[in-house]
């Protein structure tokens, strides 16, 4: 039985509904005896915090409320294994969300959390490392794409020691939770999220490779060009020319508080 005494709570960055909800979950899990810190200003007993101080405390459970960019920026935060209920706003998709934005929903969902009657569902997150030097951990995808919009880098890839060479745009190392992301947009194949698996999308590809779906495993990438190397669509770091590029699995998996089993749960969510 999990414990819940301390809940980080984040939002969506400027939405008045999505800090209206806060502030009516805040109430609710301050009156099951709980601390509760978030990011964001809240009013009230929640105590603001800097992400960075995120991972020195010690937070059993994190709530957010807005949609696959607020789940992707607090699971980025959160480097230990803790739990995250996702709750989705009416105006997002929310692939990664449990539960709609309504009062009533929300009720019970934390009337459930405190009662233990839910789940622990286990999502592969992946790192890169820029000539050692580690970035941040990717829930989605890591793109490599180029510095450069007048030229066509060649990209060497090796990978379960075959060395692949392509002149093309970029490529996506995502992971099955980033299968309906940035990679299915590019032709990418939609991966059931429970695999373990990653998955290497070429960016026009002048030859045309193909999406590749493979274990597990580590892939070096370099480029004869300077490239940008972008965490989730969120963080974005420089990369030089010939600079190695690792990407692997990241040793803590991110965690989501699921209430009813459904299958192939992300494609479903992204048909509605």
């Amino acid at each position: 039985m999990m414990q819940i005494k301390n809940v980080l709570i984040t939002t969506r960055y400027g939405s008045t509904k999505a800090s209206e909800l806060a502030l009516s979950i805040a109430d609710m899990v301050h009156a099951r005896g709980c601390g509760i810190y978030t990011v964001n200003p809240l009013v009230g007993y929640a105590k603001e915090i800097d992400e960075s101080m995120i991972n020195s405390l010690d937070i059993d459970l994190a709530i957010t409320v807005g949609g696959d960019g607020t789940v992707l920026r607090t699971a980025r935060w959160l480097s230990k294994q803790v739990p995250i209920l996702a709750i989705k706003l009416p105006t997002s998709k929310g692939v990664l969300a449990e539960v709609a934005a309504e009062v009533s929903d929300i009720g019970h969902a934390i009337q459930r959390l405190f009662s233990n009657s839910f789940y622990i569902e286990r999502r592969l997150r992946i790192i890169a490392s820029v000539d050692g030097r580690a970035t941040q951990p990717a829930l989605n995808e890591i793109l490599i794409a180029r510095d450069s919009l007048t030229r066509t880098p060649t990209y060497r890839i090796r990978i379960m020691g075959t060395e692949l060479a392509y002149r093309m745009d970029g490529l996506i190392v995502s992971t099955p939770t980033g299968s309906t992301g940035h990679s299915l947009s590019f032709g990418g194949a939609i991966v059931h999220e429970g695999l373990e698996a990653m998955m290497i999308t070429p960016i026009a590809s002048i030859d045309r490779l193909p999406s590749i779906v493979v274990p597990v495993t580590t892939v070096e990438v370099s480029s004869n060009m300077d490239a940008k190397l972008v965490i989730d669509g969120q963080i974005t770091h420089s990369v030089k020319q010939g600079q190695a590029i690792s990407i692997g699995r990241y040793e803590h998996d991110a965690l989501f508080v699921r209430f009813e089993p459904r299958g192939l749960r992300q494609l479903t969510s992204i048909q509605r």
